[in-house]
């Protein structure tokens, strides 16, 4: 299963397409549906805005880590 690139990629690509779809109806269309039972399908609300904003966070902090990694060499002594 997955053998080849092309099938990686398709997965790769349709796991995203997904998790894309999932989100956008969650942070967009949530607000304007009414009926609880597809409501239970999301998570609350303010879950829906910490997921980008500690993900930034990580990429951000990481970033600065990674920098600073490698320019410890040349400004460290």
């Amino acid at each position: 299963m997955l053998d080849t690139d092309q099938e990686r990629g398709k997965a790769l690509l349709i796991t995203a397409s997904i998790i894309f779809i999932y989100y956008t109806i969650w942070v967009i269309g949530l607000p304007f549906i009414d009926d609880n039972r597809v409501k239970t399908l999301f998570y609350p609300q303010n879950i829906a805005l910490m997921v980008p904003a500690i993900s930034g966070l990580c990429f951000v902090g990481g970033l600065m880590i990674f920098t600073a990694y490698h320019l410890h060499p040349y400004y460290g002594k």
